[in-house]
């Protein structure tokens, strides 16, 4: 063997065990993919907010001095329409209603006692007036002077009648006004002790309301001393349910009432409930009072009927602005910027330029460059290490090719300044 075997030999070991180090110590990672697919591409917009009942009623404390609970319903319980959610304590309440009724038969004895003397006094007065009249007949042509007297006597009976009658009419009309009195204040007191029970007007959730109390707010309990027409309990009816959410004055233009909604729970992961834009806020508001960010109330309503919805629960809200049907869509992650050029690359990392239509927050159409039934990478191919699936997908997945929702124009979409480098902005 010579020299020059023996050198090559030599430099074919070091260049193996070269490339077997390199490989044995090289980075290798694996690429996401996706399949491409066909299909509805529905353009949304996000908003958050709480669920609350589209209806509900507050209880609040009669207008009573003196009250105290004695009774309250429990919070969360289900009320029907009747049932009772307050007591407050009646003892007052029932000996005022008690001494009033004494009252009352007092006035109503003292009435029938003047009612009976007037029917008396009068049948004796006309009896008087009668033996009055009987002697002026009798001596109405006697002397002159018998029939003067007889006259006289007369006229007097005549007015004894009508003044005692009088009177005795006023009695009785006097003794009628104690009675009514009596009996009003009898009233007053009886609807003041209905008041201290105080029933659900509508079917719904017991719900206790703060109030003010040793210097704090706090629930209201039993033992507590509310203020007269304080509220104290809120009676949501959860036969219907709403969100109350905001979105932001640029996107304000896009929702109109009656567009479908999907919305889903924090506290209830994996279910999604059907809803309807109910209604829209005509003034913009701030959305906090320490925030330059203009907001519209939006209201949902909940088309789906679910037990588990609760007044309160955090809740987001897809609506739903426009649909396109039978488009070739890939996830935003997928579509990446590469000088200037919109591209998406395939599970064999090929690159294929393309050009991108109307998105939503999670895909992206693709007008030209796939058939749709491709499978393409998640994260860029050619980076010497991996990313996260969407890295340096910015312009073509953001803004490139996006096209006002029908029933929008004029309006800019919201991120529609060009961008490079970084992630995705949503």
């Amino acid at each position: 063997m010579n020299k020059y075997t023996i050198s090559g030999i030599v430099v074919v070991a070091v260049i193996g065990g070269y490339l077997g180090v390199n490989a044995l110590f090289t980075k290798s990672f694996e690429i996401p993919t996706v399949d491409v697919t066909r299909g509805s591409l529905r353009i949304t917009q996000q908003v958050t907010g709480r669920v609350d009942a589209s209806r509900a009623f507050t209880v609040s404390a009669p207008r009573i001095r003196g009250l105290q609970i004695t009774r309250l319903a429990d919070e969360g319980s289900m009320a029907s329409v009747g049932d009772t959610l307050i007591q407050f304590d009646a003892t007052q309440q029932l000996a005022d209603l008690a001494d009033h009724q004494s009252t009352l038969k007092i006035r109503q004895t003292t009435l029938a006692r003047a009612e009976q003397e007037y029917t008396i006094q009068k049948k004796n007065l006309e009896l008087d007036m009668q033996k009055a009249e009987r002697k002026y007949d009798e001596q109405k042509h006697e002397a002159p002077r018998l029939a003067e007297e007889a006259r006289l006597e007369l006229d007097l009976a005549r007015l004894n009648y009508q003044g005692k009658l009088d009177q005795l009419t006023g009695d009785v009309q006097k003794a009628e006004l104690e009675v009514q009195r009596a009996r009003d204040q009898v009233t007053m007191e009886q609807h003041d002790l209905e008041q201290l029970t105080v029933v659900a007007p509508i079917p719904g959730m017991v719900v206790h309301l703060e109030i003010w109390k040793g210097g704090q707010m706090s629930k209201v309990q039993e033992g507590d001393s509310p203020w007269p027409g304080q509220g104290l309990v809120n009676l949501p009816d959860l036969s219907e349910m709403i969100v109350n959410a905001t979105v932001s004055e640029v996107d304000a233009a896009r929702v109109e009432t009656e567009m479908p909604a999907v919305v889903t729970l924090d506290a209830l992961p994996g279910q999604r409930y059907a809803g309807k834009v109910l209604k829209k806020s005509t003034l913009a508001r701030r959305k906090d009072p320490s925030s330059k960010i203009n907001v519209f109330d939006v209201e949902i309503v909940i088309q789906d009927k679910d037990d588990q919805l609760k007044p309160g629960m955090s809740a987001a809200a897809r609506i739903v602005i426009d649909q396109i049907d039978e488009v070739i869509k890939v996830p935003l992650e997928a579509v990446f910027e590469k000088d200037g050029r919109t591209v998406v690359y395939l599970n064999n990392r090929h690159e294929v330029e393309v050009q991108v239509g109307r998105r939503n927050d999670m895909e992206i159409e693709i007008v030209e460059g796939l058939s749709g039934d491709e499978t393409v990478c998640l994260i860029d191919p050619t980076l010497d290490e991996p990313g996260q699936p969407g890295d340096r997908a910015t312009e073509p997945e953001l803004n490139k090719g996006r096209q006002l929702p029908s029933g929008a124009s004029g309006q800019r979409p919201r991120g529609s300044g060009s961008r490079s480098g970084g992630k995705r902005g949503h």
